[in-house]
């Protein structure tokens, strides 16, 4: 103790790299972002789960409610094809019929038209006739 004491070398402010304590500014910030998007995705999707039947075996039934307006709407679409022979087999669904009188507000004649569009356009690009062979082939 009987010299003076050595002090650690201390830069002084004018030294100190601002452009580092920016970056690591910047990571931490997004880091602390990045854990925020983390939990509120967590949060979401806990909320979508019900708690009281997470090891309950009890499925859920999807039940097929359809509108009696909408019902006789596709009947009178589907009668309306049969008879131009605009129907074919592969496409009488009853949901894709009720999407496209929907795209045409019900209007039968326009949903008519509409769909005639599609089947010559199917036709022309032959996207009836794509097998999974020829898609295993064009990947």
């Amino acid at each position: 103790m009987s010299g003076p004491l050595e002090r650690p070398h201390m830069p002084s402010m004018e030294k100190i790299d601002f452009d580092n304590c920016d970056d690591e500014k910047k990571t931490s910030r997004i880091g602390s972002l990045k854990k925020k998007a983390i939990n509120a995705s967590n949060k979401f999707r806990n909320s979508l789960t019900k708690k009281g039947r997470r090891n309950s075996k009890v499925t859920d039934v999807v039940l097929d409610e359809r509108d009696a307006e909408e019902m006789q709407a596709v009947d009178s679409l589907r009668q309306a094809l049969i008879l131009e022979e605009l129907l074919p087999a592969r496409h009488d669904d009853y949901y894709m019929l009720l999407r496209f009188l929907r795209a045409r507000k019900f209007d039968i004649e326009k949903t008519k038209q509409m769909w005639a569009d599609m089947l010559h356009w199917r036709k022309d690009f032959g996207a009836d006739t794509i097998t999974e062979v020829q898609m295993k082939l064009m990947l």
